[in-house]
């Protein structure tokens, strides 16, 4: 018992992962291992579950391309390749034609002694399930971003990961191992700016539902099928292709007929059963700026609108979204913080293109910061020299779950007992747009205290047949 209280401390403490994650240091102790026990220089076997699209990204940095100097580098074992979309294993398969192949990612764990470690880069709502399934049984996981289709599975990941303080886990927001992130955060501990007391962060990317001379506009690539925009289900059910394994693909979300509007990728995420559309994406990666370089904790309140979707569609994200958090002051003195998120049209005040179309502004009491890490007003620090370099910087985002799993490294800094709260707190966005009402958010019983009706947006009501007992408190 003592064990497990340590471990729950740690894991609350929002401190010391800030801390961990911009000095890539640990925030769980113990060392970590192999669990069969193996050296240090062994290679690790591991199950890729998805192995085409945004998975090649991971394949390519995980191992060695012809070419490329090895000086650091990765270089590890594919011995498994799992997708719903045959051509996608078949292609994989071309380069590594040891590894076996699977379409169902439960049937990957039916011989968990074949590998390791797994990668996860399935599509949204389908995150949690391999990444469960992988650390119930031991495995190291490498989880894309956002951790979890909604805020009760990112709960339930991180209270399955704390139990496992020894598998190395990394949610895939790349950039938060950037050196970018620290020089941040050196500037702010300068004080330049005095104490930080509203954000503003924006990701100008227009993907989603809105007006028809918007989408054209922002989204003719994938928001029109057959040169009709994307604003609802199409009526007719359409063949589904001998290659494509739809019903695993769809796998806890409702049953609905196959349309190919929901392939490739920049489609589905935008559909409610599937993702959550910009917020959990992108939100994932540029939200995680302020959550990495502030002491700012679960939010207190969060109000989200849409000025061209005001009333959320039944089916699809909006493309255009504002989101206000309101975040309480730190233990350590901080003041409470206002965390403004903007999305497509949406702007912060003053903006100017100047300040580019996905970036963050800092607002202090003495001045502001821009995510790239410019001062303004220009004039008034205009002698500001950079601070040198205090914080240790990463080895790189998959060196970092690479190293951990093979005991020579600190854990990595999006780890799941980080990259679970802020993909919790990046789902209460969507959760108060869907719902209509700035939520008051009762962050140890998991609901809206104002709003009981968010309840099927915290978590899914029901899981279809086959999947409703994988993932257990």
């Amino acid at each position: 018992m003592k064990k497990r209280s340590r471990i729950r401390q740690r894991r609350m403490t929002r401190r010391e992962f800030v801390s961990g994650a911009l000095a890539t240091a640990g925030a769980i102790a113990g060392a970590p291992a192999l669990l069969r026990g193996r050296n240090l220089n062994d290679k690790l076997d591991i199950a890729f579950i998805a192995c085409g699209g945004r998975a090649l990204t991971s394949i390519s940095e995980l191992t060695m391309t012809p070419g490329r100097g090895a000086d650091g580098h990765p270089d590890e074992n594919v011995v498994v390749l799992c997708d719903t979309n045959q051509l996608a294993v078949d292609a994989a398969s071309q380069r590594f034609p040891q590894a076996k192949t699977f379409n169902d990612l439960r049937r990957v764990f039916d011989k968990p002694d074949a590998f390791d470690a797994v990668v996860v880069s399935t599509a949204e709502h389908t995150h949690a399930f391999a990444t469960y399934l992988a650390l119930t049984h031991g495995k190291h996981v490498y989880c894309e971003k956002p951790l979890t289709y909604n805020i009760w599975e990112a709960r339930l990941i991180r209270e399955t990961a704390a139990r496992y303080p020894k598998l190395s886990t990394q949610m895939g927001n790349q950039g938060h191992a950037s050196p970018a992130r620290r020089t941040i955060k050196e500037i702010l501990m300068t004080g330049a700016i005095g104490p930080v007391r509203e954000v503003h962060v924006w990701a100008d990317r227009a993907w989603g539902l809105q007006d028809a001379a918007s989408a054209e506009k922002f989204d003719h690539p994938h928001g029109f099928y057959n040169g009709i925009q994307i604003v609802d289900r199409f009526k007719e059910e359409m063949p589904i292709p001998p290659t494509n394994h739809f019903d695993l693909w769809v796998g806890p979300a409702p049953a609905r007929p196959f349309h190919e509007t929901y392939f490739p990728g920049p489609r589905w995420y935008r559909w409610w059963d599937f993702g959550n559309g910009t917020m959990s994406d992108l939100g994932s990666h540029d939200n995680d700026v302020p959550y990495t370089v502030l002491d700012i904790r679960q939010p207190l309140t969060i109000e989200a609108v849409s000025p061209n979707v005001p009333v959320a569609h039944k089916e699809l994200a909006p493309a255009t979204m504002m989101v206000i958090y309101e975040f309480p002051g730190s233990a350590s003195g901080d003041p409470p913080v206002k965390l403004v998120w903007h999305q497509g049209d949406s702007k912060p005040p003053g903006w100017v293109p100047e300040w580019g179309g996905r970036s963050q502004l800092f607002i202090g009491d003495k001045g502001m910061l821009l995510g790239n890490g410019k001062l303004l007003p220009e004039e008034k620090f205009k002698d500001f020299q950079t601070p040198p370099e205090t914080l240790p910087r990463s080895p790189g985002h998959w060196v970092e779950w690479v190293n951990y799993a093979k005991g020579r490294g600190p854990v990595p800094g999006s780890n799941f007992q980080y990259s679970g709260w802020t993909t919790e707190a990046n789902h209460l966005g969507n959760v108060s747009y869907r719902t209509g009402k700035k939520i008051e958010w009762d962050y140890k019983n998991l609901r809206a205290r104002n709003a009981p009706e968010a309840a099927p947006f915290i978590k899914r009501p029901e899981y279809r047949k086959g999947w409703q007992n994988i993932l257990k408190v």
